[in-house]
């Protein structure tokens, strides 16, 4: 009966797992009710079923290296033929002869074993940030009807090069990351010649596939432990799923089985092959082979006495590259199958949040089983799609697939318009945007204006003792009263605060195909984009942002950050340094404000501190009575730095329950402590509640700076600022742009969870 009860909020799923699978699996528990299959279309958990008898390649006939040309031609062509048979019928094979040491091999499954091995302290230094997808972790949640997989997982970027995020990759075991970068050129390596073997043996040029997958292709790494399971029958390592790559190369455990094809409506056993890799296409190579290939359905069951690890190296195209069907293999026999698609992984994200298929949402529509399909993946899309299946049956088949098309593609397009899409083209905003019911009163524009204090910053480091601990006194009580100031002599000229706004807008105007350039890749919060959608209750906010970390220096993704306008990374380069300068100030100066040693609140921040810059832009809104720019929120921050648009309003802050309109001081900057310093100050600075309103007739920029400490620093209240009078209101935290991101998916506010409760 227990396995039947849904969970009915994420928060309380969350709660029942709050342990690493690992970390359950040690101390004997009973897999929690999240990881239990109820339903599942693909059939029943078998742990034995029939040995698959998957092809064995040797992909040493298909390299041009001298030791290939010992085999003659008539072997390089069978095996050719050998490998399309096996791609078209299973979509995967074993592969040998791929050059690689076997020392080096043993190497890899080594380190994974010492990695996992560590204790759990050591491993979350490499944990997920919130947002990401790369790190340390498990599933993510998302939704309570989500079925979790037991395992943990270590997910590291390792092409192109520029993108790594070396600081998630593990100092420990001491040769990690030695032997990763060693394994992931030779998997790059056997990826190159299994593209162009790929193309020969369906004869097109041999750089077909390549060029798809363009010059700066992602290789992502991902190391998986499945530890032992006492419900091995209920409960799956990785759910039954196709990979979302074009080619996926795994390295198996040498010992324990566990990974499962389906083929023909059955599932198999994939052998261990201790030395060989396992290798299977993704849904990007099925649509560019425009479906002779296969992306082949697999799964990973578990074991009740024996840990498992293995080793998957995902190649992907790069995000901006538009993949499709090979010309070669489109003609009157073979028609096209699928549309353009560009950036897959996070079209297949949106689709995963949706619960449709995404690899079924880019086929052309071809016969009434496909409209079907359509029509299937409409209702999914559209609140009432029941009337739109109705109209389609009734309408002739000939139309209705010109119209199921027509409406596919628009439906689709809507989805992928940004706010500013939406505002070019004239369109009502769609019923994600609405503001229903909201906690925080109705929309109103015409609000009071706010009397939030004006500081000169220049004083609070002035020689003058008087002016000083004055406008110390003035920082203190408009922290501990509004949580936010507006900040003059900051020591940055108005022309350089122009020239920041200016290239903002200048990009903001920018046609949208350049924009999309520096796309944000699917859960990244970096990049050009809007909301990162994590529920279908979620009411979007009508802005377009580009988000990019400036600091510390070696994280800033160099690829996000705009070409044109020419100078906006000089720009930005040079309002960082400055912004940069204003924060440590500030950070010394409300310590010395609250009678604490100056670096009380700097040391906490850390000496590799974050920070992000993210450039708000909120298009004209025909309906700013029902759409908010920005929603009401706390900044997770520790301080957010603002320069304001210098014409049109729309900041507001609440205090006292009521909203106040923020006025705009053209070469002032709005400086507002975020929910990490007021933990800091043990609440006594406030992190005020603010929001964005929209304006029917102006475009309004604003670009913001998000101060937080390095992720790995614990943070908590000041020692000097805990007595008997004030007892300590906040436990100690790390991460906290982590805790922040799972308490918005669960619908609840992070700084409410790190509270003490007193009796």
């Amino acid at each position: 009966i227990l396995l039947e009860l849904p969970f009915p909020t994420i928060s309380e799923m969350m709660a029942s797992v709050a342990k690493t699978v690992q970390q359950m699996s040690i101390d004997g528990d009973e897999p929690a009710l999240p990881y239990i299959i109820k339903e599942n279309p693909f059939g029943a958990i078998d742990t034995f079923p029939p040995l698959a008898e998957i092809p064995v390649i040797d992909i040493s006939l298909f390299s041009s290296s001298p030791s290939s040309s010992a085999h003659s031609p008539k072997e390089a062509a069978d095996e050719l033929e050998k490998l399309r048979s096996a791609l078209t019928s299973w979509g995967c094979f074993q592969a040998i002869g791929q050059g690689m040491p076997i020392a080096l091999l043993d190497k890899v499954r080594k380190v994974t074993k010492q990695f996992f091995a560590l204790p759990l302290e050591e491993k979350q230094k490499s944990s997920r940030p919130a947002g990401s997808v790369e790190g340390f972790g498990g599933d993510s949640v998302v939704s309570v009807n989500q079925v979790l997989d037991w395992c943990d997982r270590l997910s590291l970027r390792v092409y192109p090069e520029d993108q790594r995020k070396l600081y998630l990759w593990p100092e420990n075991p001491k040769d990690f990351r030695e032997i990763l970068n060693e394994y992931s050129i030779n998997i790059k390596s056997v990826a190159i010649i299994l593209f162009t073997a790929m193309a020969k043996a369906l004869n097109l040029e041999e750089n077909c596939f390549s060029k798809q997958f363009g010059e700066r292709a992602i290789m992502q790494g991902r190391f998986i432990l499945y530890p032992p399971c006492r419900r091995p029958d209920q409960v799956f390592g990785l759910k039954a799923h196709s990979d979302r790559s074009g080619v996926t190369i795994l390295l198996q455990d040498k010992e324990v089985e566990g990974l499962q094809v389906l083929k023909d409506g059955k599932w198999l056993r994939v052998p261990v092959i201790p030395h060989a890799l396992f290798v299977n296409l993704g849904d990007q190579m099925q649509i560019m082979t425009n479906g002779i290939f296969k992306s082949p359905m697999h799964r990973v069951v578990t074991n009740a006495e024996r840990e498992k690890i293995s080793v998957a190296m995902f190649n992907e195209p790069e995000p901006e590259k538009e993949i499709e069907p090979a010309d070669g293999l489109v003609d009157e026999t073979r028609p096209r199958l699928y549309r353009k698609v560009k950036n897959y992984a996070a079209f297949n994200y949106e689709c995963f949040q949706k619960g449709i298929v995404a690899l079924d949402s880019v086929k052309c529509f071809q016969d009434e089983e496909r409209i079907r399909t359509f029509l299937g993946i409409l209702s999914a899309l559209l609140i009432d799609g029941i009337h739109f299946r109705n109209f389609f049956v009734s309408c002739h088949k000939q139309d209705t697939e010109k119209m199921a098309q027509s409406l596919f593609h628009s439906e689709m397009a809507s989805l992928a318009k940004t706010a500013h899409e939406l505002s070019i083209d004239g369109d009502e905003p769609p019923p994600r945007y609405i503001v229903k019911d909201s906690p925080f009163g109705s929309i109103d524009a015409s609000l009071p204006s706010a009397p939030v204090p004006v500081i000169d910053i220049s004083l609070l480091s002035s020689a003058s003792l008087v002016s000083s601990n004055e406008e110390l006194e003035t920082l203190i009580s408009a922290l501990s009263s509004w949580g936010c100031f507006q900040a003059i002599g900051h020591g940055i000229s108005d022309s350089h605060l122009d020239k920041v706004r200016e290239v903002a807008k200048q990009f903001y105007e920018r046609p949208v195909e350049e924009k999309k350039k520096y796309s944000r890749a699917a859960t990244q919060a970096e990049g050009y984009g809007s909301d990162l959608e994590v529920s279908d209750k979620q009411i979007l906010d009508w802005s377009d942002r580009l988000v990019l970390k400036v600091l510390p220096e070696d994280n800033r993704r160099l690829d996000l950050w705009p070409e044109n306008p020419d100078n906006f990374r000089e720009i930005l380069t040079e309002y960082t340094m400055k912004v940069e300068s204003i924060i440590d100030l500030l950070l010394k100066s409300i310590a010395k404000s609250l009678n604490l040693e100056e670096n009380t609140f700097l040391s906490q921040f850390g000496d590799r501190k974050v920070l992000t810059a993210r450039v708000n832009f909120y298009p004209c809104c025909p309906m700013p009575d029902q759409v908010l720019g920005l929603k009401p929120h706390s900044d997770k921050s520790g301080i957010t730095v603002l320069l304001q648009d210098r014409e049109v309003e729309g900041l507001h802050v609440l205090k006292d329950d009521q909203w106040f309109k923020v006025p705009i001081i053209p070469y002032a900057l709005v400086v507002n402590v975020g929910d990490q310093m007021e933990i800091m100050s043990n609440g006594t600075i406030k992190s005020p509640m603010h929001r964005a309103v929209t304006n029917p007739n102006r475009l309004r920029i604003s670009v913001a700076f998000y101060n937080e400490p390095e992720p790995e620093k614990e943070i908590g209240p000041a020692d000097g600022l805990i007595d008997e009078q004030r007892p300590r209101l906040y436990r100690n935290v790390k991460d906290y742009a982590a805790i922040n991101f799972e308490c918005f998916q669960k619908g609840e506010i992070a700084i409410e969870t790190v509270k003490i409760m007193s009796q």
